[in-house]
């Protein structure tokens, strides 16, 4: 299926939150239903189920694959592109090109200046492109999360941290540079969360069943179910938008991002 002009409202029915107005989408956003995204800036991601951007303040996400059940505190950054800091000047001019930067190629000074569409291969494309965020992870407000960096599953970066390495999953971070300073649960729980990916099925049916507040219960129960066979697998409808000449453009995928 596919759809030309739709609106905040129209995207409702398709499982997306996002707030009315100008569009923040850039390039692509593909997620999987439900997805909160409200008034927040993001380029070429892609959100799993469930994942939330706080609705207060603006974050900006750069081509970001963000899993399921994920959370997005406020006026966070993730993903930034990178400027050289060894070249004889970082500034765009010495190593965009018309693709990414498009904007600034429509002064004619500066196409002049910048490198031309045919040259080889950008700086850009010589970089980290994707930046991850796991399953079930939390990303503090105002917290930086630097191009190509993996949040692992079930970790949690701290309020106004600034990360430039991989976190582990279930770690929890803090600081700049952001550094370990526990884990969420002992190693062993840890395997058991992630040889159970527990994100991947549909958990509704037996919400009634458990007391989330009780973690290894919890856990074991749903470890049970799955060895029995009587989880199914979380089959969200999954869909891309682009922003449009007139509203969004949307367009159903075959299959959900996880």
């Amino acid at each position: 299926m596919t759809a030309t002009g739709l609106t905040a409202h129209d995207l409702m029915q398709h499982g997306l939150m996002i707030d009315s107005g100008p569009s923040r989408i850039g390039i692509e956003l593909r997620f999987e239903r439900p997805a909160f995204v409200y008034g927040h800036r993001l380029k070429g991601c892609s959100i799993g189920a469930f994942t939330y951007f706080n609705a207060a303040g603006t974050s900006s996400a750069y081509r970001c694959n963000i899993g399921r059940y994920a959370q997005i505190g406020e006026s966070s950054i993730l993903g930034p592109p990178e400027h050289p800091m060894d070249w004889f000047s970082s500034h765009p001019f010495t190593f965009t090109r018309p693709k990414y930067m498009p904007n600034m190629y429509r002064f004619e000074d500066f196409a002049r200046l910048a490198p031309d569409a045919q040259e080889g291969p950008s700086y850009a494309d010589s970089m980290p492109i994707e930046t991850t965020i796991g399953h079930e992870a939390y990303v503090g407000v105002s917290s930086f999360i630097k191009r190509g960096v993996r949040i692992g599953h079930g970790a949690v970066v701290g309020a106004k941290s600034s990360v430039t390495r991989d976190v582990p999953d279930y770690a929890i971070v803090v600081g700049s540079p952001a550094r370990i300073v526990r884990m969420r649960f002992a190693e062993p729980l840890i395997e058991r969360f992630l040889q159970l990916q527990w994100w991947l099925y549909d958990l509704a049916p037996h919400k009634n069943r458990v007391d989330f507040s009780k973690t290894e219960a919890t856990l074991a129960y749903f470890e049970e179910q799955l060895a029995e066979g009587r989880l199914e697998r979380l089959v969200p409808a999954t869909c891309s938008i682009r922003p449009g000449a007139s509203g969004y453009d949307l367009e159903t995928l075959p299959a959900p991002l996880y």
